[in-house]
């Protein structure tokens, strides 16, 4: 029986040593893979500025100016009403739909929907050419006919104004 404790205590030492020795390798694994990305791919944060009264992200790849909003907003509705209105504003299409793949959405009927697209390009009042604009929008479900809309943007700031001006009005 002592030799069973003494062997028992020995095997589980080893095991936990063991598994504190692959997490510190799986880190170390995760830490050169992010370092490879960035350095093949850049990275994708770019650094936060103001501009013209505004937050800008300036993307490192190209070192274009982004302007960059977002909200989340309740309501007390019914969440298919919620994506019906979205979806047709700004003409979201299924993944599944070969018309148009640049603005789609995921769904979990009456739980969950996923809509993104880039919408036209853009110029800044300054003439900085912004490339595409876009937009995300998340519908969840909440508790008693509550919905929890989260969006967010990214473009010019006149897209901005815009498409804001627009999501809530839909939302109304």
């Amino acid at each position: 029986m002592r030799y069973i404790k003494y062997s028992l205590f020995l095997v589980s030492t080893m095991l936990i040593s063991g598994c504190a020795e692959l997490s510190a390798i799986n880190d170390k694994v995760g830490d050169w893979a992010g370092q490879m990305n960035q350095t093949l791919y850049g990275s994708k944060d770019g650094s936060v500025e103001q501009h013209n009264g505004r937050q800008v992200y300036t993307k490192t790849r190209n070192g274009k100016y982004v302007y960059q909003d977002s909200g989340t907003l309740q309501l007390k509705r019914n969440i298919d009403d919620v994506f019906l209105k979205v979806r047709r504003e700004f003409g979201f299409r299924p993944t599944n739909a070969d018309s148009d793949s640049r603005k789609v959405y995921h769904t979990v009927q009456g739980t969950f929907y996923h809509v993104s697209g880039y919408f036209e390009s853009d110029v800044d009042t300054d003439g900085v050419h912004l490339g595409e604009n876009y937009l995300e929008v998340i519908i969840e479900k909440g508790s008693k006919n509550q919905v929890n809309v989260e969006w967010k943007a990214t473009g010019s700031a006149r897209w901005l104004d815009s498409a804001k001006q627009r999501l809530l009005n839909t939302l109304k």
